[in-house]
This record gives structure tokens, sequence and C-alpha cells, in this order.
């Protein structure tokens, strides 16, 4: 599972860092809530419940899906604000601020991946066995304007999670979030990466 290379990239941070960030430190993120069922068992879908999750959420003629791990958990989207409140402290404290992000060069992948690891190393503490998080990237074109998100027709990226509520997709710069199936640009996307 992809988990162990995660670890061993932020183990493996502060030597990069070097002298320049000797106390290079990310927040602590609580684990993420998970959706259980009656007797307590996390809730786990895999390749099938992401291609009914697309196809309800509008999307269409995508050219790459990519899923890394077999199954996946469901994360509560009670859990949500605490996913974001952590990213932009994330990038707080290494000189980021997600809120002016799409000023300057914007990767939207970047930050899907910084959550999805912070995520995935915050599900271990407590449990026997790592988890795979369903926070990946859906790259689209942006023909429609969506909130403060111009319909220029650039390439662009955001957050897509999987919750009980379905596919949600988020752009951290404007905290927009909202269901894949009323993201104006769904049918735009050619890329899905989890």
């Amino acid at each position: 599972m992809r988990v162990w290379a995660h670890l061993i990239l932020l183990v493996g941070l502060p030597l990069l860092a070097g002298a320049e960030h000797p106390s290079l430190l990310l927040p602590r993120l609580p684990p993420p809530r998970l959706v259980e069922d009656q007797f307590g068992t996390v809730r786990r879908i895999g390749l099938l419940w992401f291609l009914r999750g697309l196809q309800e959420g509008g999307v269409r003629g995508y050219e790459d899906l990519d899923l890394v791990d077999a199954e996946y958990v469901v994360i509560d989207s009670r859990s949500l604000p605490t996913l974001a409140a952590w990213l932009e402290a994330a990038c707080r404290s290494v000189g980021a601020d997600v809120r002016q992000a799409r000023q300057g060069p914007y990767d939207g992948m970047v930050l899907s991946r910084l959550l999805e690891v912070g995520a995935s190393l915050a599900s271990l503490r407590g449990r026997d066995a790592p988890l795979a998080m369903p926070i990946g990237v859906v790259i689209c074109e942006r023909r429609r304007p969506w909130g403060a998100v111009p319909g220029d027709g650039e390439r662009d990226a955001y957050i897509l999670i999987a919750t009980e509520r379905g596919l949600l997709i988020y752009d951290p710069p404007t905290r927009q979030l909202c269901p894949l199936a009323d993201y104006p640009n769904n049918s735009t996307v050619f890329k899905i990466q989890f």
C-alpha cells in the first residue's frame, strides 16, 4: 500500500530540508471519521462504486481513471471541515497560503496529495492496518464558471472525496464544495486519480 511510501517521504523531508528548516512540523490531523455499518465495520468501496459515482456525477468520456488501491474506506462528510482546516494549516506551516494559491502557479494535485497523505497517516493512529483514503484529484477543463473560479477554458485540478453523500468536489483556494453532479464542469473531466 502506498501509505508506506508516504511515510518514507515524510521521514526523509527533514533530511532534505537540512539546516534551512530544522523544525519543519505539520499540524496534527485528527483521524477522519469513517462511515461504519451498524456493527462498527468500516464501509469499504472499490472500482464499481467509483464508476457508478462518476456516472451519477455527470462525468462522461474521461480519458484516465487511476485507482491505486483495490479498496477504500468511506469518509464521513462531517470530517470535511476538519480536513479543510488542516490542509490550510499544513500549507501555512510551510509558508504557503491556500487562499491566495490561484494568484500564482497553482497545482490542485499537490493539495490533493497532501490531504490524502495527511489523512492516511492520521488514520494509522489506533488502527492495526493502514486504510486507503478516498481523497483524490479530478482534472477538467473550466468551460463554465463555478463561483469564484472563472469559466475560461483552462485546465484545473480539484480535490475529489468519496463520502456517504457520494463524490464531493472541493476547491481549497475558494473553499467551494459541492456534489460532483452539481459541479458545472463535470462533463469536461478527463482525469480522475485516487
